[in-house]
């Protein structure tokens, strides 16, 4: 099994990784507003998509061809990867969040790189090495100390088992997305992926209907940051650093999710966090540094 020789990539990959990430962690604090805000789980999904369909559509008209022209055969299955990576994550991830706090979304969600690492290994021929393995375990150590800094300890509801689900669906979304990455360009990539997931969320079409009815003016606002930010162009940002990053080195920068998240909720919504949660973040950045220096060393 040999090692990807990517310790060192480029300025557009680093850029592509903290537009990512923070417009990711963002989502976790806006998905609960909007929810609040009266949008039911598919309604918010559907909502959110349908909107960040119509970015790609406007993306793809102005962006110059590049690349191979994309097989029907591959968009076929690009449009099947969003149905599940996309579509099954925000619908689990969205129910949720109706019981699970958005801290507490976010760690757990925070933990798919270490499936996404495995599945790297074995699928792709991608390698971690021992001080990787030591950064994971410390920033799990981080994130698990933010989240009893915040919650004070994990309550177990069906909230849990859809966020666990998530988590699952997420690990394998980079996975079943990198090899098309080697031969079409990122927008080309992300836009039928993001097809393909509000496709399969077209199932909630008429929650969104009845959602549009009673939602405040400050929940729609929020979706459509939710469409514009977190979805379009955050999975644009993925995919170009994905394109030129190993992907398990790339998910280990998901550990920066939960302190993100917790900086942004005490921002946005007047949450507080605790020092635990502050001593957890910085764990967690000083695991992610280990996984990357791993790469640098090798």
């Amino acid at each position: 099994m040999l090692a990807v020789n990517n310790s060192v990539f480029s300025l557009k990959a680093k850029l592509a990784l903290v537009v990512a990430i923070t417009f990711w962690a963002s989502a976790f604090v806006a998905i609960r507003a909007a929810l609040q805000g009266g949008y039911s789980p598919g309604g918010l999904a559907l909502m959110r998509y349908l909107i960040a369909s119509l970015c790609m559509f406007g993306v793809l008209f102005f962006h110059p061809k590049q690349g191979n022209n994309i097989t029907f055969r591959d968009a076929m299955l690009l449009l099947l990867v969003g149905m599940v990576g996309i579509g099954c994550y925000n619908v689990t991830l969205n129910y949720s969040e109706l019981t699970v706090p958005s801290g507490m979304a976010s760690f757990i969600v925070s933990q798919s790189p270490l499936i996404t690492t495995l599945l790297a290994v074995l699928f792709l021929n991608e390698r971690i090495y021992a001080i990787g393995v030591l950064g994971f375990l410390v920033s799990i150590f981080g994130v698990a100390l933010m989240t009893l800094g915040e919650q004070g300890g994990f309550r177990w509801n069906q909230g849990m088992i859809c966020i666990l689900l998530a988590t699952f669906v997420g690990s394998l979304y980079s996975i079943l997305q990198k090899p098309y990455l080697k031969k079409y360009h990122a927008i080309e990539v992300t836009a039928y992926v993001i097809w393909g997931g509000t496709l399969a969320l077209l199932f909630f079409l008429p929650d969104l209907q009845h959602d549009l009815s009673h939602t405040s003016a400050s929940a729609n606002w929020v979706t459509l940051y939710l469409g514009v930010f977190p979805a379009a162009i955050g999975y644009i940002a993925w995919s170009y650093a994905l394109a030129e990053v190993p992907a398990a080195r790339a998910v280990s920068f998901l550990y920066f999710s939960p302190f993100i998240a917790t900086l942004l909720g005490w921002l946005w919504l007047d949450e507080h966090p605790m020092l635990l949660s502050f001593l957890g973040g910085l764990l967690a950045i000083l695991g992610v540094w280990l996984v990357n220096y791993s790469y640098r060393r090798a």
